[in-house]
């Protein structure tokens, strides 16, 4: 029997259910962001609420709503796809892992209430939305998977009607010259095995000011730590982190998970547009290396698919790649050597070097505040 799809718009959200004899058998939302991919900025489907009917498992239903999803963003100019997926399932419908499931660093509570306090710290105010928002702008500004905010990112997110179930948004900031100049973000904290977490911590510090500031907002962490007696802090702290450098001065412990065919996933949605959002980019890390002379247009093949970014005078580098493995590289999650080990042919080895400082390996992620 045949099924259809009723489609229902809700701002920037679009309910899509699959029905079958006139029942909904399985749903998802599609939520329209901009997610950031090298410096920039692409629109992005994010897929969310995925459900099946439990009478209705295990009959293709999922899959089909799926694959009615990618045409439905296809025709809305959505460039790619990203979700958070249970394992074992999405693959088969062209996600890959693209994005860092877990980066976190435990500190032990003394030795981080050693760190100086150059700066104070306290709880944010309204009206200062957009200072943080300022914050977050620079700290994400080549940080590819994460999202573009508005200053209503930095609002208290609890329904007050609701307010007993949900925790309002913890901010708080370090000051310079009654400013705001960095930030942690987070969920009340709690205590477990001697540890103090504060929730997901977002954790945003300009380079400029991580010596002052960075160290002011670690040491107000570790203090609430010491006040409930939890011998580690642990942080929401990537491996790139300028923070680090203020952690090694004390010691730390470092653990970042990287999931497969789970967690953060996505897939390229349409090949050309992808391409055209990420020209200019790419030409000017192509001029940045001096490759602008030998490379004259770059060649994304997937399949029967093909797009091109012109650069220069020179040949052609092409990349063959499944779209899947092709967003892994572009958004820096697997390096071009990584990708060869699956893939030998992908890229001639005369270009290797090329691919790889056009697309370098990096740390993509995107904070839990914005996961849908």
């Amino acid at each position: 029997m045949g099924t259809t799809i009723r489609a229902t718009e809700e701002g920037n959200r679009c309910r899509l259910a699959l029905v079958a004899a006139g029942e909904e058998v399985a749903r998802l939302t599609v939520e329209e962001r901009e997610i950031r991919i090298g410096t920039s900025w692409v629109r992005m489907g994010g897929i969310a609420s995925v459900r099946t009917s439990p009478r209705h498992r295990n009959k293709g239903y999922g899959r089909k709503l799926m694959e009615e999803a990618l045409d439905y963003m296809r025709g809305e100019g959505y460039l790619v796809s990203i979700l958070f997926g249970i394992p074992g399932f999405y693959h088969r419908v062209g996600y890959a892992t693209v994005l860092l499931a877990k980066s976190v660093v435990r500190v032990r509570t003394e030795a981080a209430e050693s760190l100086s306090a150059a700066c104070r710290v306290r709880p944010a105010r309204t009206g200062e939305e957009e200072a943080l928002l300022g914050i977050y702008q620079e700290g994400v500004a080549t940080r590819t998977g994460t999202v573009k905010r508005s200053k209503a990112a930095f609002a208290p997110w609890y329904d007050e009607a609701d307010e007993w179930f949900q925790e309002p948004r913890r901010i708080l900031v370090a000051e310079e010259g009654g400013r705001p100049v960095a930030y942690t973000l987070s969920e009340q904290g709690w205590l477990s095995h001697s540890e103090w977490r504060p929730g997901p911590c977002e954790i945003a510090v300009p380079p400029s000011v991580v010596a002052t500031a960075g160290s002011s907002l670690l040491r107000a962490l570790a203090a609430e730590a010491s006040e409930r007696r939890a011998e580690w802090l642990e942080l929401e702290l990537l491996p790139d982190s300028p923070l680090l450098a203020v952690l090694r001065t004390i010691g730390f412990r470092q653990e970042t998970v990287y999931s497969h065919n789970q967690g953060g996933m996505g897939r390229i949605v349409n090949l050309s547009g992808l391409a055209s959002a990420l020209a200019d980019a790419v030409r000017e890390r192509a001029e940045a290396w001096d490759l602008d002379e030998r490379v004259g247009r770059i060649a994304f093949i997937c399949g029967t698919e093909q797009a091109e970014i012109e650069i220069g005078a020179g040949r052609t580098l092409a990349i063959t790649l499944p779209q899947q493995n092709l967003l892994q590289l572009l958004m820096g999650y697997r390096s071009i050597a990584e990708l060869r080990l699956d893939f030998p042919a992908c890229v001639a080895e005369e270009d290797v070097a090329a691919v790889e400082a056009l697309f370098p390996r990096g740390h993509p992620y995107m904070w839990n505040l914005d996961h849908f």
